[in-house]
């Protein structure tokens, strides 16, 4: 495929956009969290949903600029490398996308959180993306998602600073166990499974002590029935097979995961709107890789 169509498929592929939906899914969480609901989030609170989306669009094309050299050596098939897309027009393109989230923030009236949010991005993926830092910083990066909606909601939910707590333990679990280093791989997976398996019980504590933990149980079983698949068998083995099965999924989980902590709060039927932000990112999980 070449010309114009190879490069607007180049481009598609280089933002990987069934990724989109979790992130968004995160925004859509804050908001029925912060707002008590979605039915009562005011017009001007949806754009942090467009912001959200945006920034993290953004990072994705600022990750594959960066990692251009790499990718040449290690994945010429990637957009960049293979000429597709040129290395400027990705730069322009993560540019571009990071003020339109910027704008978007600026309408719903969180811009500076939204702006910590966009610098916390761009620490990963040009300077933290492999040092031990990383893996915090791209949990705080979710977590912030969650947050933006604080920012301008009436009050300050308890649940939505926890599932910001938890969310950024998960994907910087997560990133972890994305690490190619040296050192003992089964180790390591093992440390990923087990961390994942700790926080599952703290989830399940905290949901318990909310005002309907029977909605916010029957969102985490799904959680946990479509996770233990994923993460169980890394305790056993270190194959790169099982270990992007778990990094796609768990990915995937993301929406379901928010989902039920707004479930917890006393909004299922906002918790299912959130869920069901799994359904076009699980779609395109056919033609793009989630990792």
């Amino acid at each position: 495929m070449g010309g114009k169509d190879g490069t607007r498929a180049g481009i598609v592929e280089l933002l990987a956009p069934q990724n989109v939906f979790t992130a968004v899914a995160d925004a859509l969480a804050g908001l029925a969290l912060g707002f008590g609901g979605l039915a009562a989030v005011p017009a001007r609170g949806f754009w942090l949903l467009g912001a959200c989306a945006a920034l993290y669009l953004g990072g994705i094309a600022l990750d594959d600029y960066c990692d251009r050299d790499v990718d040449a050596r290690e994945r010429p098939q990637r957009p960049i490398p293979s000429g597709r897309v040129p290395a400027t027009a990705a730069l322009a393109i993560a540019i571009g996308l990071f003020v339109l989230g910027l704008l978007f923030a600026f309408a719903a009236g969180a811009l500076l959180p939204a702006a910590a949010l966009g610098v916390a991005i761009v620490l990963y993926h040009a300077v933290l993306e492999d040092t031990p830092a990383g893996f915090l910083n791209i949990g705080i990066c979710r977590g912030l998602d969650v947050t933006l909606a604080l920012a301008i909601a009436p009050r300050v939910a308890p649940l939505a600073v926890v599932v910001a707590i938890a969310l950024t333990a998960y994907v910087g679990t997560l990133a972890y166990l994305s690490r190619d280093e040296g050192g003992d791989a089964l180790e390591r997976t093992r440390r990923a499974a087990a961390a994942i398996a700790w926080l599952a019980l703290a989830v399940s504590l905290s949901l318990s002590a909310t005002p309907s933990p029977f909605f916010g149980g029957i969102f985490l079983f799904a959680v946990l029935a479509r996770g233990m698949p994923l993460f169980l068998p890394l305790w056993s083995t270190a194959y790169a097979a099982a270990i992007a099965r778990a990094i796609g999924g768990g990915i995937l989980l993301i929406p379901l995961f928010d989902a039920s902590f707004v479930a917890a709060s006393g909004h299922p039927l906002s918790a299912l709107v959130v869920a069901s932000l799994m359904l076009p990112a699980t779609g395109l999980r056919r033609f793009y890789s989630p990792t």
